[in-house]
C-alpha cells in the first residue's frame, strides 16, 4: 500500500496504540470492549512490553496497526511474546500484517532473542494457517473458562483441622512453583504476576502450617491467572477452598469471573472447573518460532 511506513514504537505512541486496538478488535471474536487505556497500558506491563522491539504501521501519522511485543526468558532463554497484533479495517488485506512482522522480527533477531511465543484462537483458521507459513509451530493447547458466581458450586468436603488461607505477597510466589504440573502461558506466569503494576490478589492455603494452595487474582482483567494445589494435598477440596475465598472477598462485584490458559491435557483441573461451575468458552493454542 502507498505511504505505508514501518517503525518501530516507543512509549509516547500509547495514546494512538490504544485507538488503533480498539479499532482493530471491535470485530474480533472474542468482546474486548471491557478494555479501558488503564487497563490495557496495564496489561502490557504485565506481559513484558518493550515499546523499542514493538512496530507499528502508519498510513502518514495515523498507526493503522501494530504488534506489540513483550520480552523476558522463557525456558531459560531470551524470548519474545506477541501481547497484541492488529491491523484497522479498511487497511486489511494489503500486507500490513507481514510487513510488521519482518520489521519485528529483524529487531528481535538484533537482540539475540531465540523463542517468539504468540496465542491464538483455534477457530481463526486463517490467523493459525498463516503463522505456520510463517514458520511457528503449535505446542500447546489451551482452555478458557468463565465462571458466573450464583452458578458456582463451591462445596468442599468438611474443613481438615490446621486449613488457613490467607494473602501473600508476590515475593513468595517462588514457594508455589513445585505446585504446576505444567508451566503457565506467558500471560499468566510469575513473572508476569510479578509485574503488575496495580492491585492483584495473591491466597496462600496452608495444610498444618505447610502451604499446600495457591490462587492468583488480577481484579484488572478479573482474571484467576493461577490455581495450584501440592501434588500430595490434591482431591481434599484445596482448589475449591481457595476458589470460596475469592467469592467471599469480592462479596459480589463481579457476576463472573475468567480463568484462562488451562492446559488442555491437564484432565484434572478440567474436570474439577466443571465441576466448581466454569463453562469453556474459548480455545487457543499457544505457538512458538525458533529464531
Amino acid at each position: 500500500m502507498e505511504n505505508m511506513s514501518y517503525r518501530y514504537l516507543s512509549p509516547g505512541h500509547f495514546p494512538q496504540l490504544f485507538a488503533a486496538f480498539k479499532e482493530a478488535f471491535s470485530d474480533y471474536a472474542l468482546d474486548m470492549s471491557y478494555l479501558r487505556e488503564e487497563n490495557l497500558r496495564n496489561r502490557w506491563i504485565k506481559n513484558g512490553v518493550d515499546f523499542a522491539s514493538s512496530v507499528g504501521a502508519f498510513a502518514g501519522e495515523r498507526l493503522v496497526g501494530f504488534m506489540v511485543i513483550g520480552l523476558d526468558r522463557w525456558q531459560g532463554k531470551a524470548a519474545a511474546f506477541d501481547a497484541g497484533t492488529g491491523v484497522v479495517k479498511g487497511f486489511r488485506g494489503f500486507g500490513v500484517a507481514p510487513g510488521l512482522f519482518d520489521l519485528a522480527l529483524a529487531g528481535l533477531r538484533e537482540k539475540e532473542i531465540k523463542k517468539f511465543l504468540l496465542e491464538v484462537l483455534q477457530e481463526n483458521k486463517p490467523a493459525v494457517k498463516t503463522y505456520k507459513k510463517a514458520g511457528f509451530n503449535i505446542i500447546r493447547e489451551f482452555d478458557c473458562f468463565q465462571l458466573a458466581w450464583e452458578q458456582a458450586r463451591l462445596d468442599a468436603p468438611p474443613a481438615d483441622e490446621g486449613i488457613t488461607i490467607e494473602s501473600v505477597e508476590a515475593a513468595l510466589l517462588p514457594e508455589f512453583q513445585s505446585f504446576f504440573d505444567w508451566q503457565p502461558s506467558w500471560e499468566n506466569s510469575s513473572a508476569a504476576i510479578a509485574r503488575i503494576p496495580d492491585e492483584v490478589r495473591l491466597y496462600g492455603l496452608r495444610l498444618g502450617g505447610r502451604w499446600a494452595g495457591f490462587l492468583a487474582y488480577y481484579p484488572g482483567l478479573n482474571w484467576i491467572m493461577q490455581i495450584a494445589v501440592a501434588p500430595g494435598q490434591r482431591r481434599r477440596g484445596m482448589a475449591t477452598r481457595l476458589l470460596a475465598r475469592l467469592a467471599r472477598d469480592l462479596g459480589g462485584r463481579t457476576a463472573t469471573v475468567k480463568l484462562i490458559n488451562v492446559a488442555h491435557n491437564d484432565q484434572a483441573m478440567l474436570a474439577w472447573a466443571g465441576k466448581a461451575g466454569f463453562e469453556l468458552y474459548a480455545r487457543q493454542y499457544e505457538m512458538a518460532l525458533d529464531l
